[in-house]
């Protein structure tokens, strides 16, 4: 058993060692590290290469500079692609890892083969004054009690509920799926939907890892910007239909086939509504698709987004 860590860096010089140390020091040893940086314009390349000269951990750290920008999902798909291990930890190059974290995560896998995606909880730390909290909606399933559930093609589980640095991902799934990917598509959430339509989406309701909150994390900013915000709607569009592509391909069930018809088009309603100021959408979607929404907060969010538009 071989096990990889994917890891994407961006202008990460202030905290990549302190990451990369609670990875090689885990209690259970990792065998690879691989880091895809895309286009840092920080001095991260110069302490990574000192960082790998300096190891003397049998982990094998190989750092991989693109010679263009690729984008978040892109660089991480590319990292993901060049490891070789059976089981892949997703990785953030600022947070910090519990020391159990690979221990815990691959005695479950191990366990049990049904699991293509094993997700988990984290914890959070504040690194800056100014730095984004994380959402009630990210964190309110989080019980720390150590069970494990599968996840099921329900509604709610169709919007994404895990940080991809709390994922773990069995190579096997990954080399069955990897087709489906398209540019652009995050690696999470492409992950685990695809998870979820074979069954084999799991949550590990532990703590895997320390979160950094600062000023520059990407992912929880807010999204109240009207372009940014019709940009993601779009994109998550996109993922709804590849996926049920992806469904019809392998195994054709007609109730995900619906759930999946029902938030495209619930997702084309709200675009319309942000894009072209569409506001009586809103009654059909509170009326027939208020089960399609992450969070019901986004209906009056949204509308009121198109009135200032």
């Amino acid at each position: 058993m071989k096990i990889s860590v994917a890891m994407a860096s961006y202008n990460g010089a202030k905290f990549i060692t302190q990451q990369l140390d609670s990875i090689i020091h885990q209690s259970h040893m990792v065998d690879e590290i691989i880091i895809c940086d895309d286009g840092s314009t920080d001095n991260t390349s110069e302490i990574v290469r000192e960082y790998i000269n300096n190891n003397a951990s049998p982990v094998k750290i190989n750092f991989i500079q693109n010679k263009e920008n690729l984008g978040y999902a892109s660089n991480f798909l590319k990292a993901i692609s060049l490891t070789c291990g059976d089981y892949i930890f997703f990785s953030d190059q600022d947070d910090l890892w519990v020391n159990d974290k690979v221990a815990n995560m691959i005695s479950i896998m191990e366990s049990n083969t049904n699991i293509d995606l094993l997700c988990s909880e984290f914890e959070t730390f504040v690194d800056s004054s100014d730095a984004p909290r994380p959402s009630k909606e990210a964190t309110k399933t989080f019980t720390n009690n150590k069970n494990v559930v599968k996840l099921e093609f329900e509604p709610h589980n169709i919007f994404i509920g895990c940080e991809g640095c709390c994922m773990l991902l069995r190579r096997s799934f990954y080399d069955e799926v990897k087709d489906y990917w398209y540019r652009g598509w995050a690696h999470d959430e492409f992950f685990w939907k695809l998870a979820l339509c074979r069954g084999g989406l799991y949550f590990y309701h532990g703590i895997t890892l320390r979160r950094r909150l600062h000023s520059n994390n990407v992912t929880m900013h807010k999204m109240r910007d009207l372009k940014k915000r019709i940009k993601f709607m779009e994109d998550l569009k996109r993922s709804h239909e590849q996926t049920l592509h992806f469904i019809k391909d392998t195994d054709d069930d007609i109730n995900k086939v619906i759930l999946l018809n029902r938030n495209i088009k619930a997702t084309q309603l709200r675009i319309e509504i942000l894009r072209d100021k569409k506001i009586l959408n809103t009654i059909p979607l509170i009326l027939k698709y208020s089960n399609c929404y992450h969070s019901k907060k986004s209906i009056p969010v949204e509308v009121m987004m198109a009135i200032k538009g």
